[in-house]
């Protein structure tokens, strides 16, 4: 265990999320300044909707003789692009009593 100050930190321990946690000893003399909630954060994306196909209206003849003005709905092609990864924020949050 390494020392800093009158705080006993021991190494710290790879997450599987990558980040860093380091373990640490309270002492009676200590007191808490804030309380933080771990918050994930969805990543962010552009999406753009690309014109495959245009909507179409036709007329189609029934065997009765009437014409009906039929269309076709226009389709898209959803892009998506990445603009910021998921993440984890530190949310404060109020301190329970102890």
């Amino acid at each position: 265990m390494a020392t800093i100050g009158v705080v006993m930190v021991t190494p710290s321990i790879s997450m599987a999320n990558g980040t860093q946690e380091v373990a640490v000893q309270a002492r009676d003399t200590d007191r808490r300044i804030a309380c933080y909630r771990e918050v994930q954060v969805p990543a962010q994306y552009h999406v753009e909707e690309v014109l495959v196909t245009p909507a179409v209206q036709y007329y189609f003849r029934r065997t009765t003789g009437v014409l009906e003005l039929r269309e076709t709905p226009p389709v898209y092609e959803e892009r998506r692009t990445l603009v910021q990864e998921a993440r984890i924020v530190m949310q404060e949050v109020a301190c329970p009593s102890q």
